[in-house]
């Protein structure tokens, strides 16, 4: 048991610390932002440049990797859209909630927990996941949330799909992904001193991401809210991680490194801009108080979920 908290620990701790230092006024509100812009534009796309540069293409792409997350994370995100509107709510919120359930915060929470358990494969586990989540998994969820806030205005789904390729390429950690898997392809290799450079960006980006899911969680609202965040929360944290476990198990064998590192990812709690998207439907307090809950449960579920596997 001390093995896994040593693992889980510095996570939470580091989360707290960005917590505590907003939330006592150490650092103010206003700057928080500008830390999870550097670790969205420079922080992370450097390390996963960096990392995929590296590595030849053959070793980059996983298959079984991205079909495992694919299906798993459909077959959920099915599961909880059907049973949101069967349990009559709102269709934006019904989308919402979903979202919330198959969208795990990969880059500033899962590759933290990855590099304390399968440094290996961190990088490689990251690229291929974000490449799920940016080809598949954001654009559905998107489009869904679009489409029902947008029935009204006549605007239909296939409008909605056309604008997005556009939202989705602009992500700087998707652009990263995608240089980096054409140097793979092409075999070609950095400068030292570039390379040098995004070594350092990305020694940085765990510790900073942390920190700042931290400091976002100061002042998220949970009174009178819980019985409807609690569905979502056992989706993300149980569910998810069940489905793609599964799809492990039913699918051919790959590398049992990136099988844990998936199952991990999986077992994160969801985005950390998940309230941006509830304050543009109108939902920010559920969307914020939502986010709270299963980042502070994540604790015990990722604790358990590690103690399991070892």
């Amino acid at each position: 048991m001390l093995a896994i908290l040593s693992i889980t620990a510095p996570i939470f701790l580091l989360i707290g610390l960005g917590y505590g230092a907003v939330r006592w006024r150490i650092i103010p509100t206003e700057t928080v932002p500008g830390l999870g812009r550097f670790v969205l534009y420079f922080a992370m796309p450097g390390l996963i440049l960096s990392t995929l540069s590296k590595m030849r293409i053959e070793d980059v792409i996983d298959p079984g990797f991205m079909l495992a997350y694919g299906l798993g994370s459909l077959l959920l995100m099915g599961i909880g859209l059907l049973g949101f509107r069967l349990w009559r709510q709102e269709p934006v919120l019904a989308s919402l909630k979903t979202m919330g359930m198959v969208m795990p915060n990969t880059p500033y929470f899962g590759f933290p927990v990855l590099l304390q358990v399968v440094d290996s494969v961190a990088g490689q586990a990251l690229a291929l996941a974000m490449l799920v989540e940016a080809l598949l998994i954001i654009p559905l969820s998107m489009a869904l949330l679009e489409f029902y806030s947008s029935r009204d205005g006549n605007q239909s789904l296939g409008q909605v799909l056309l604008t997005l390729p556009k939202r989705v390429l602009r992500n700087p950690m998707i652009i990263a992904i995608l240089v980096g898997l054409l140097f793979a392809l092409l075999e070609l290799r950095l400068p030292p001193a570039l390379t040098t450079t995004l070594d350092m960006l990305g020694r940085s980006s765990a510790a900073v991401a942390l920190f700042v899911i931290g400091a976002s969680l100061v002042g998220s609202p949970l009174r009178g809210q819980v019985g409807g965040m609690m569905p979502v929360l056992a989706g993300k944290l149980i569910a998810h991680p069940l489905l793609v476990g599964l799809m492990i198990w039913l699918l051919p064998p790959f590398n049992p490194d990136l099988q844990l590192a998936l199952l991990l990812l999986a077992a994160m709690p969801m985005m950390s801009i998940y309230p941006i998207f509830g304050s543009q439907y109108g939902h920010r307090h559920f969307a914020a108080g939502t986010l709270l809950l299963t980042t502070i449960s994540a604790f015990i579920t990722i604790s358990v979920l590690l103690l399991f596997i070892r």
